[in-house]
């Protein structure tokens, strides 16, 4: 009794080592078998820097701001000029009943600028996340066409920016943005930045198709 005890440990024993011998094997195989991800890297500040897209987008915001800046001018100087009126005015209450006017007329132009500045935000906002968006869906182009399943950015040489003016320390200043750095190395073999400028650009230069307007006949 005890040896067929004996024998069936010895049995159970064997079994147990051999599983554990395939699933160390078929462990092994699948990591030989699994294809690493390949992975680029880009520049995104050379690429913000490059693109006829972001040139184009600054220039129009530019034209957005010059014509604001017109318009509060010539605003500000035809209140200025009614008020230089209003002081040649000697009639005691007329003179002032223009003068609460025109002080009506100030703050109603510094909320109508002040809404005007705060939709310029807005409006560069907005331009700056389509700019990156289209960053974004010309990467994912550029990824598939050359291989790649990540695309990340490298941030490793980027340029430390410190503010005296800033509530914190330059220290902590630096300290802060190393906190939020990510990629420490990228290789220049896998990166894709040039590559990027010259798919937008092109994108950016190369007229739409014409519509055709034949309709066939039914």
């Amino acid at each position: 009794m005890k040896k067929t005890t004996r024998n069936i440990s010895i049995v159970a024993a064997i079994l147990i080592a051999a599983t554990c011998v395939i699933a160390s094997v078929a462990y092994t195989a699948g990591r030989l078998m699994a294809q690493p991800s390949a992975v680029a890297n880009v520049d995104i500040r050379r690429i913000l820097d490059k693109i006829q897209m972001r040139a184009e987008m600054e220039a129009e915001l530019t034209q957005m701001a010059y014509r604001f800046e017109q318009e509060i001018k010539t605003r500000k100087e035809q209140l200025e000029a009614r008020k230089k009126e209003s002081d040649a005015v000697t009639e005691p209450t007329e003179r002032q009943t223009l003068r609460d006017g025109l002080a009506l007329e100030q703050l109603q132009l510094n909320e109508w600028a002040n809404t005007k500045l705060q939709e310029a935000d807005r409006e560069q906002a907005l331009r700056w996340e389509g700019l990156y968006r289209s960053v974004v869906a010309e990467a994912d182009k550029l990824a598939q066409a050359e291989g790649y399943q990540y695309v990340l950015v490298y941030d490793g040489t980027a340029e430390f920016q410190r503010e005296r003016q800033s509530q914190m320390s330059l220290a902590q200043q630096v300290m802060e943005q190393i906190s939020r750095r990510r990629v420490l190395y990228a290789s220049k073999a896998d990166d894709l930045t040039e590559k990027l400028i010259v798919r937008m650009n092109n994108a950016q230069s190369t007229p739409p198709a014409p519509v055709s307007t034949t309709r066939s006949n039914p």
